[in-house]
């Protein structure tokens, strides 16, 4: 699958800006139609609500997001940008009726996401749209320093199954695009530890090496590490190692009518790691050059 079609919600907050420059960034290299949603919080708006698109220009979307003439690219010029503005009861409902009526390839948004010693919490709105979106979606907290739009390095969680492909794709691509350094990290459960055992590391580092070849084929530049460690927690403290610029993970999450689960992994990934975070459910269909 290409990615052809972009959504972007934003509320013009300062969060959004970083998530532009992405959105922007990957519009602009994969020829994709870039779609910028706006949706007001309304008690009485009907539902589902959707929003007709309407032409605009970046310098549109530059002075709404206030962002200074210097740090605008006019390489983002040529985009093909639809404005769509909406008022929903529910923000997170309209931005996913709104990612399947355009079928999104990719969602890309901000987030107020911030970390604490005793709580961790991500914008809910930003949680939602991940937890029950169609596709895969980055999520950007507001960036410290630097270019925003820059990955040099990005990390995927990988298992040793071939479930993982669809998010690795994902990495695989974004990593084309951005020209950058591809970190493997395969996390060796204490299930499956045992005394003097070494059968689960040997095995990962053989898939993993696999994956390396086939990825470096490709024209990347790849390294991979076997870590022990429950999940979260030890992709948490390996990308606090290697600090990437993306961490991308899958997630086993489901949808249905009444429930919908996204990965405690990726969950806690999502809410807890300081760079932008890509989730992608591992029955995502890969994408392509």
């Amino acid at each position: 699958m290409t990615i052809q079609t972009l959504l972007f919600p934003t509320d013009f907050s300062d969060c959004a800006e970083g998530a532009f420059s992405h959105a922007a960034f990957l519009a602009e290299r994969f020829g994709a139609t870039l779609h910028v949603l706006h949706v007001q919080e309304d008690p009485e708006a009907d539902e589902p609500n959707w929003a007709e698109a309407l032409t605009i220009s970046t310098d549109d979307i530059y002075r709404d997001l206030r962002i200074p003439a210097e740090e605008q690219d006019p390489s983002f010029g040529l985009i093909d940008l639809k404005e769509h503005e909406a008022a929903a009861r529910d923000v997170a409902a309209s931005i996913l009726h709104h990612a399947a009526t355009l079928g999104a390839d990719l969602i890309v948004m901000g987030t107020h996401g911030r970390t604490g010693v005793k709580r961790v919490a991500l914008g809910s709105v930003a949680e939602a749209v991940t937890r029950h979106a169609p596709c895969p979606v980055l999520t950007v907290r507001p960036a410290a320093e630097g270019d925003e739009s820059a990955l040099r390095r990005v990390m995927v969680a990988v298992e040793d199954t071939g479930a993982d492909l669809p998010h690795v794709a994902w990495a695989s691509r974004l990593a084309h695009a951005y020209g950058s350094r591809l970190d493997l990290v395969r996390v060796v459960p204490p299930s499956l530890l045992h005394p003097g055992e070494t059968a689960a590391h040997a095995r990962g580092h053989r898939d993993l090496r696999l994956l390396e070849e086939r990825l470096e084929s490709d024209g990347l530049t790849v390294s991979s590490r076997v870590v022990d460690g429950e999940p979260a927690e030890a992709l948490l403290a390996t990308a606090a190692h290697l600090k990437p610029d993306l961490l991308v993970v899958g997630t086993h999450g489901r949808t249905g009518v009444r429930r919908v689960v996204l990965g405690s992994v990726a969950e806690r990934v999502l809410r807890e790691a300081s760079c932008p975070v890509l989730v992608a459910r591992k029955t995502t269909a890969s994408v392509s050059a």
